[in-house]
């Protein structure tokens, strides 16, 4: 009965490893990164998210937690560091 049971979870844990998952994955809704009011709204971010992510909003652009994958590019290419870490 064990054997069973960790034959698969050594094959589950193979997929996560093998794909490499990020973390916001397994917590949707919660994110690492947010756009403070420091925002210039210069649209360097929206180009640069490789799941694109962050889309146009109102006074700023928004990010959108189910996209997010805390990989920090948006934050890092910021001129003005508006994008923060939470």
């Amino acid at each position: 009965m064990w054997n069973a049971e960790l034959k698969t979870a050594n094959r589950w844990l193979s997929w996560v490893f093998l794909f490499r998952i990020p973390n916001s994955a397994f917590r949707i809704g919660i994110m690492s990164y947010r756009i403070t009011e420091k925002c210039t709204d210069c649209g360097d971010c929206l180009t640069v998210c490789p799941l694109d992510a962050i889309s146009a909003g109102e006074k700023r652009p928004r990010i959108d937690p189910a996209l997010c994958t805390d990989c920090g590019t948006c934050a890092d290419i910021c001129p003005v560091r508006a994008i923060e870490g939470a």
